[in-house]
């Protein structure tokens, strides 16, 4: 489903803005229906999972057998959620490049917290093929890159970026309020992230009446009484930010965290506040430490580097519009867009080349 995945809006959907004004016209071919995600992150309704999944694999393959017609195929993650590459090399077969994109470490095991059945037919090791097959890959950092590298030298590292002209500060400078709200976005598979940090919460609630906004969905037993949850929705997720004074970025011990971009860090960046983050995956490459938000590792570094920011209105200012810089550099839309076209161009004029020989 369009809108709704958070790496496919920030990667192939806000891409196509860029793409579109290039002169490329794109399809959207998702997995999911709507009835298929309605149940998918839910507990439970195993039998209409299967049915949906079913549903949807056989839609996928009579859409890359039958309808679709196109210069290049870009396949975000995987073509289909479960099975091996088979729409993947029907793909290839019928000699249509493949730009492969990844913007998570889908090759390594994972076991999803609402449907670990699920996890069996998920066949992470069939990334390997798509590797192989693709005419060009696409990583969102170094890590995967160096991993993509191995089965294919056709690999180009683009981050995630955001739009940042609908991700702005807000009015109000962030956390000018007596005392600003500490805020975390994230869906319900990551909600137990917060658990690592919940003594610390506790001490900033005891010390400074600190508030917690939790825009996402799930619920989060961290033993406080300021603590809000709100449902996620495009249309408020940016004033919904905007109301942070200090973005928080806990994470638990698990080898996929390792790998993974965090754009919940430029997310909170974007609206000009600072970010506390586990200095963790793409965090050390995002965040400077103590220029635009912090890195920390301990329950007491945690603590302290809230309270500091909590006391210290000037250096949440200061940090804040370091963030807001570093976005606007890095990983704005704006700074990649010219990259993204120029790759997808260069594919085309390939693979172009390589039937006027043939």
């Amino acid at each position: 489903m369009l809108g709704i995945s958070p790496g496919q809006r920030v990667r192939i959907e806000l891409w196509a803005k860029a793409l579109e004004d290039a002169g490329w016209r794109i399809d959207f071919y998702p997995f999911e229906d709507e009835p298929l995600h309605e149940y998918l992150y839910t507990s439970g309704n195993a039998g209409e999972k299967v049915k949906g999944l079913v549903r949807c694999y056989k839609k996928q393959f009579r859409n890359i057998n039958k309808t679709i017609r196109t210069d290049i195929a870009f396949i975000f993650r995987e073509a289909s959620l479960v099975g091996p590459a088979i729409l993947e090399r029907l793909i290839a077969r019928k000699g249509v490049p493949v730009v492969f994109d990844l913007d998570d470490p889908i090759f390594l095991p994972y076991k999803s917290p609402t449907n670990n059945w699920a996890s069996l037919l998920k066949f992470s090791r069939k990334t390997h093929k798509i590797f192989k097959i693709s005419s060009q890959i696409i990583a969102i950092n170094q890590l995967i890159a160096d991993y993509a590298r191995q089965f294919n030298p056709n690999v180009t590292v683009i981050p995630n970026c955001i739009d940042t002209e609908r991700y702005v500060p807000g009015n109000e400078i962030p956390g000018s309020r007596q005392t600003p709200k500490l805020i975390w976005i994230g869906s319900q598979s990551t909600m137990t992230n917060l658990n690592e940090i919940a003594a610390p919460l506790r001490r900033l609630e005891e010390s400074h009446n600190a508030e917690l906004l939790i825009i996402g969905a799930g619920k989060a037993d961290l033993g406080l009484r300021n603590v809000e949850i709100r449902q996620w929705s495009a249309e408020s997720e940016v004033t919904d930010l905007q109301e942070g004074g200090i973005g928080l970025l806990p994470l638990t011990d698990l080898n996929w965290n390792n790998w993974k971009f965090f754009f919940k860090a430029i997310q909170y960046m974007a609206v000009g506040i600072p970010v506390v983050a586990r200095r963790m995956g793409s965090n050390v490459e995002v965040i400077k430490d103590g220029i635009n938000g912090y890195l920390v590792e301990t329950e007491d570094e945690w603590y302290d580097r809230i309270d500091v920011l909590l006391r210290d209105e000037p250096m949440r200012r200061r940090m804040g519009n370091a963030a807001r810089r570093t976005v606007e550099s890095e990983f704005s839309l704006s700074a990649q867009a010219v990259r993204v076209v120029d790759l997808f161009e260069d594919v085309r004029r390939s693979a172009r080349i390589a039937r006027d020989v043939a």
